[in-house]
């Protein structure tokens, strides 16, 4: 979810505050992608979003995975060559890294 986002912070971190009341014995990791401070955002409470979502985060999650929103399009056009990468792009990246980091969890091997 977003850090600095107004859906993406306030739902997602509300929702995180809900799983963890709801499951208090699961443990919760959460892939947040946080803002580019090199760029001026459009958004003008952005500063407050991320604050108050960082609080939640750090309550009611177990395990933070942070994502840099400029490490991301950096990654889309060195590595991947995308001249202007999209969000479907950007967000493809993401899930990739997302499955990669759970694949143990997920699948019986050695480890579990």
């Amino acid at each position: 979810h977003s850090i600095a986002g107004g859906t993406g912070s306030g739902m997602g971190s509300y929702l995180l505050e809900k799983l963890n009341d709801r499951y208090p014995k699961k443990l919760i990791q959460t892939y947040s992608v946080f803002p580019n401070n090199a760029e001026v955002s459009d958004v003008v409470v952005q500063p407050y979003n991320s604050m108050l979502t960082l609080k939640r985060l750090a309550l009611y999650s177990d395990a933070v995975v942070v994502v840099d929103n400029g490490a991301l399009d950096r990654i889309a056009t060195d590595q991947l060559h995308l001249p202007d990468p999209t969000f479907t792009q950007t967000n493809q990246l993401v899930s990739t890294v997302m499955a990669a980091s759970t694949t143990t969890l997920r699948y019986p091997g050695y480890m579990n």
